[in-house]
C-alpha cells in the first residue's frame, strides 16, 4: 500500500506537477484554452503531420512543467510533445534529494481536439521522470503520473507499486489504492483499448487488425498514456498501442509494469527506453501473461511486425 509519508522526493515532485496540471485545466477558460497558438509542419511524413495544431492548454501546461524544472534546478533533458527534446536551463542548484541527471518525459495535455469541442472526456496530463545513465536503454522510471483531468483521478507508480488516487474538490490527493489488473484469460471476454478517434488511426487499425478486434468483447476507442493505466486498474484487459508517440508511451508504461501487467512490442520484445521523442511504437499491454500470449499468437499468425506503419 502506498504511504505518502515515505514517498520519495521524485514521487512527491511528480504528483505535485500532475495535480497542479489538473487544477490549471479546470481553471482555464475553454475559449482561451482552445486557442490555436502554434502550427506544426503538416507535410506528409513529418512528426505528427496528421495533428498539426497546438492549443493554448497544451502550451501552457508544458511551459508550467519547464518553469518548475527550472525553478527546482533539476538537471533534466525534457522529451515533450510540443517542445521536443530540450535541455532544461537551471536557475539554481537542486536540493540534494533531486540532484541527479534525469529525463523528463511529458504529454502535457492529451485530448486536445475533444477539449476544443468542449467534450469533457479523455483529457489527460502525463509525465514521467527517468534516470539518465550513459546508456539510455538502462534508464529506469523514478516516477510516472497520468492525471485524468475530467474524472480528477491520478494514476502513478513509485519504486514499489502502481496506484490510483482520487482528487478532492480542493485538489488534494485522496487515499491511494493499489492498481490491480483483471484476471481475464480469454479474448472473447476481453475489453480492448486502442486509439480509433482520428481517421489516421481508425481506418488502418480497423482494417489491418480485424483478426484481433473481432475476437474481443468490447473496444474502447482511446489510447495514449491512459491506455496503460486502464489495463493496470482493471478497466480494460488489453491496450493495443499502434503507432503511438514516444510521449504517449513512456509516461504510462511504467504504471502498467509496476501493476504486474505484461508489456512487449508486437513481436514480444522488451520495451527499452529511448531518448528520441520523434519515435513511435507498436506495443501490447495485457492484464496477464496468458491473455498476452493469445494476442501475440494472433499477431504472429498474421505476420504483424514491430515496424508496421512506423516508417511511412
Amino acid at each position: 500500500m502506498y504511504d505518502p509519508g515515505s514517498a520519495s522526493p521524485w514521487v512527491k515532485f511528480g504528483l505535485q506537477l500532475a495535480v497542479e496540471a489538473v487544477r490549471r485545466v479546470s481553471d482555464l477558460a475553454p475559449e482561451s484554452g482552445a486557442e490555436v497558438v502554434q502550427q506544426r509542419d503538416a507535410s506528409q511524413g513529418s512528426y505528427r503531420y496528421w495533428d498539426p495544431e497546438t492549443l493554448r492548454v497544451d502550451k501552457d501546461l508544458e511551459e508550467f512543467f519547464i518553469e518548475r524544472l527550472t525553478e527546482e534546478g533539476i538537471d533534466a533533458v525534457m522529451l515533450s510533445e510540443e517542445a521536443g527534446r530540450r535541455k532544461i536551463e537551471r536557475k539554481r542548484p537542486p536540493q540534494k534529494s533531486l540532484d541527479q541527471p534525469v529525463y523528463f518525459v511529458s504529454d502535457p495535455f492529451d485530448g486536445s481536439l475533444l477539449y476544443k469541442r468542449s467534450i469533457p472526456a479523455f483529457w489527460y496530463s502525463a509525465l514521467a521522470i527517468y534516470t539518465r545513465p550513459e546508456n539510455e536503454a538502462e534508464a529506469r522510471p523514478l516516477v510516472a503520473v497520468v492525471a485524468d483531468c475530467s474524472a480528477r483521478t491520478v494514476y502513478f507508480c513509485d519504486a514499489a507499486g502502481s496506484y490510483e488516487c482520487p482528487l478532492t474538490t480542493d485538489y488534494q490527493l485522496g487515499k491511494a489504492q493499489a492498481n490491480k489488473p483483471n484476471d481475464t484469460r480469454e479474448l472473447r471476454e476481453a475489453f480492448l483499448e486502442t486509439y480509433l478517434m482520428k481517421p489516421h488511426y481508425l481506418y488502418p487499425g480497423s482494417e489491418q487488425f480485424k483478426f484481433l478486434l473481432n475476437q474481443v468483447k468490447f473496444i474502447l476507442p482511446n489510447g495514449g498514456p491512459s491506455g496503460f493505466c486502464d489495463v493496470a486498474s482493471g478497466k480494460v484487459d488489453i491496450y493495443f498501442a499502434f503507432k503511438q508517440p514516444h510521449t504517449d508511451i513512456f509516461p504510462g508504461i511504467a504504471i502498467a509494469q509496476k501493476a504486474g501487467c505484461t508489456v512487449t512490442t508486437f513481436e514480444g520484445r522488451e520495451v527499452n527506453f529511448e531518448a528520441r521523442v520523434e519515435n513511435r511504437y507498436n506495443i501490447v499491454c495485457s492484464a496477464n501473461q496468458s491473455l498476452h500470449a493469445k494476442v501475440l499468437d494472433l499477431l504472429k499468425a498474421n505476420r504483424i511486425t514491430d515496424n508496421l506503419g512506423i516508417k511511412e
